[in-house]
C-alpha cells in the first residue's frame, strides 16, 4: 500500500478466520480441502497434523508450514485468496496459541511468487463517518484512497473477490444502482 495512505489508515488490517464455513474458512485446518502428502490423501490439514502428532513439539512449526505450502500448491483457489489478503494480519481466532497458524499463513504468502504487500479495506471501514456521496471521496485523501482501493480491488480474482465481499459486506447506504442500466 503506497505510503501516504498508510499513515492515514485508522483501523487494523486484520482478516479473522476460525471456522470453514465463514469467508477465509479456507485457512481453517479444518476446511474440506483434502491434500496429498507424503504419499496419502488426508480428509483436512488437521487430519495430516494429528496423525503427525506434532501439536508441543519444535518441529511443529515445520510440519505445519509444509502442509499449508502443499494446500496451496494443491488449490490454486486458496493461493489466489491467500495473495488477495496482502499485507494484512491473518487471525486464527480458534487456537489457543499465539496465532501460530496464522503467522505461518502470512510466511507462506509471503514466499509465493506475485505477492504483493497491498491490503485495502473497504471505504465504508476505513472511513465511517463519511457518507458515501460526501465530497470527501471527490477531493483529496478520500479520492486518493478510492482511486487505489478499486483498481487493487478488480485485479482480485473472482474467488478472491467472493471472500472479501463476504468479509466485509457492503451497507445498503453504500448500495450504489448501476447508472448503465437506467440508461437503456
Amino acid at each position: 500500500m503506497q505510503d501516504h495512505i498508510r499513515k492515514h489508515i485508522q483501523q487494523p488490517l486484520e482478516i479473522h478466520f476460525d471456522r470453514p464455513d465463514k469467508p477465509y474458512g479456507c485457512f481453517s485446518n479444518f476446511s474440506s480441502h483434502p491434500i496429498e502428502l507424503e504419499g496419502e490423501l488426508w480428509s483436512t490439514l488437521e487430519h495430516y497434523l494429528q496423525a503427525k502428532k506434532v501439536f508441543g513439539t519444535t518441529l511443529e512449526k515445520e510440519i505445519i508450514s509444509k502442509a499449508l505450502q502443499a494446500k496451496v500448491e494443491q488449490y490454486p483457489v486458496i493461493r489466489e485468496i491467500l495473495l488477495s489478503t496482502g499485507d494484512a494480519d491473518l487471525i486464527d481466532r480458534t487456537s489457543n496459541d499465539p496465532n501460530v497458524l496464522g503467522r505461518l499463513w502470512m510466511e507462506v504468502r509471503e514466499s509465493l511468487d506475485g505477492y504483493q504487500p497491498h491490503f485495502y479495506l473497504p471505504p465504508w471501514i476505513e472511513f465511517p463517518e463519511e457518507h458515501p456521496y460526501s465530497l470527501f471521496w471527490r477531493m483529496g485523501f478520500g479520492e486518493d484512497y478510492v482511486m487505489h482501493y478499486w483498481p487493487w480491488l478488480e485485479e482480485m480474482s473472482e474467488d478472491a473477490r467472493k471472500e472479501y465481499d463476504a468479509y466485509f459486506p457492503v451497507p445498503e447506504e453504500w448500495k450504489f444502482e448501476d447508472l448503465d442500466e437506467e440508461e437503456e
